[in-house]
């Protein structure tokens, strides 16, 4: 879980920044669904062999506003 909050903060703008904590909390659960949403990826919160691989490969912007 570390490794995915850490990848997740390398994202610029909006998103919070996350404590690497390994916790997954509401703020990650947003933040992966958000990430997700990005990429065209259905949004579960689940990380799963897609999320995985945007997360290692972000794209350069996401014209999504980061939800409230």
């Amino acid at each position: 879980m570390k490794q995915a909050q850490c990848l997740s903060n390398a994202w610029g703008g909006e998103p919070p920044k996350l404590i690497v904590d390994g916790v997954f909390d509401s703020v990650m659960l947003k933040k992966i669904e958000w990430i997700q949403a990005c990429h065209g990826l259905p949004t579960s919160g689940v990380i799963d062999g897609h999320t995985w691989r945007v997360l290692y490969h972000p794209a350069l912007d996401c014209y999504l506003p980061y939800p409230d």
